[in-house]
């Protein structure tokens, strides 16, 4: 028999993946996990009969010859599947994972993939190179796998090839109706006590330069549901990243969802030593036999030497800075500005130092009051919002939006450093996913 199967705990872009292996590899029988993610039983439940699914136990009187294994290149997080399968002692196994695969730990296997938004794009690209029809309701299920995994195509993991499978598949007739709704998070009586709970003991911890929200609860049993409550509250404090720790004292159990806005703060690499795993964005880990605040303790502290330093003003501003000095005429700054293209610069004084910025708004007052010949130091705006080189990007954005400029200079010891511009900031912002 060839089997294929996913990671425990299948998510959306697991079962999305394994609609896609069924119509690729149709020799191929299904193995469902003994855990299904709380965010996606509500789509297995629907369209579970579709999957046409193997338990775990039924591969021990099975001959497995050969594996496909997707969505994970981690042994820890299939180990449920190898537990049953006996014979023969080495089925070939091919990995089909958009992870990074030089972090795979499944001896022997075959790998292939690429670093999409999503599983399933990877395999919807061999449906689009295999011309595979798929039923409108594989497609749906796919489709949410893909939405899930890319936050409906807006995360910075997202690219050119995602859409492209998007497309395929919405053509195969997925309802985008219906993805919405297995998309969105239910919050039942229970999970909105808990996400009350995390609100009010949410502190935001700056590490490197990041903001992390952290938060730490104890809880009396587990609870279903806890991942669509940490996204709740991610989206409600909108924070670098999201630490979430619960405790369960009568299982000696300690559970840890986080969520990342930033390719620096890596959270499957981060969770990896700890035996969790995920996605660069979304991860989780499961610890035992650990006490709760000893290792909420112990992992912050792993976070303060682990993470990567967050991108500063100095790391994307323009170095090379056109200025004007105060004394030159509103004449001569204006054909100035005409010869650079730029809409404004800084005002240096005779000692070097920034005592103001003059702008294209500024020349045109000077011109409606025929003052052309005026000092720029006359009609330059002298309350110049600045900022020091070290400031982060999220320090950056707030001085933009509060106080609606397009330019901040940088000072550092009374003199000009540099300047950030909106486009070196929306730069930044186009590439935050890949380069930071």
């Amino acid at each position: 028999m060839n089997i294929a199967f996913g990671h425990s705990n299948m998510d959306m872009d697991c079962l999305g993946s394994l609609i896609l292996v069924k119509n690729l590899f149709p020799d191929y029988r299904l193995v469902k996990s003994n855990l299904i993610h709380p965010a996606a039983r509500k789509l297995y439940n629907i369209y579970q009969e579709y999957f046409d699914f193997l338990n775990p136990d039924d591969l021990r009187v099975e001959k497995i010859e050969h594996i496909i294994i997707v969505d994970t290149c981690v042994a820890a997080r299939v180990k449920e599947y190898f537990n049953h399968i006996k014979t023969p002692p080495d089925p070939k196994i091919k990995i089909i994972d958009h992870h990074n695969l030089e972090n795979c730990d499944i001896l022997g296997a075959q790998k292939e993939g690429a670093i999409y938004g999503a599983n399933v794009t990877y395999l919807g690209k061999l449906a689009i190179r295999n011309k595979i029809t798929l039923l409108p309701e594989e497609a749906t299920i796919a489709l949410t796998g893909l939405y899930a995994d890319t936050g409906r195509l807006i995360y910075e993991n997202v690219r050119r090839e995602d859409f492209e499978v998007s497309a395929y598949l919405l053509d195969m007739g997925a309802s985008l109706k219906l993805v919405k709704a297995f998309l969105e998070s239910a919050i039942e009586d229970d999970q909105i006590s808990i996400l009350n709970q995390l609100l009010l003991v949410a502190k935001t911890k700056i590490v490197q330069g990041h903001a992390l929200l952290i938060t730490y609860l104890e809880l009396p049993d587990n609870i279903n549901g806890l991942a669509a409550v940490v996204d709740k509250v991610m989206e409600v404090e909108n924070p670098d990243a999201y630490f979430a720790f619960f405790f369960i004292p009568k299982k000696n159990t300690i559970l840890v969802i986080a969520r990342s806005q930033k390719a620096k703060i890596d959270l499957h690499e981060l969770l990896q030593r700890y035996g969790g795993g995920g996605h660069q964005f979304a991860a989780s880990v499961k610890i035992t036999n650990r006490d709760g605040e000893e290792f909420h303790q112990e992992f912050l502290a792993y976070l303060e030497c682990s993470l990567k330093p967050a991108t500063r003003a100095r790391d994307i501003m323009t170095r090379n800075t056109y200025t004007i000095q105060e004394h030159i005429s509103l004449r001569d700054a204006s054909i100035f500005l005409e010869q650079i293209d730029l809409t404004g610069v800084p005002v240096l004084n005779e000692h070097g130092g920034v005592s103001g910025f003059l702008s294209l708004r500024d020349i045109m007052k000077g011109r409606r009051a025929s003052q052309m010949h005026a000092p720029v130091k006359a009609y330059m705006t002298r309350n110049v919002i600045t900022a020091n080189g070290n400031i982060t990007m999220r320090e950056v954005e707030r001085i933009f939006y509060k106080h609606r400029i397009n330019h901040i200079p940088i000072i550092e010891e009374g003199k000009l450093l540099g300047i950030i511009t909106h486009g070196n900031y929306l730069e930044y912002k186009k590439h935050q996913g890949i380069a930071t």
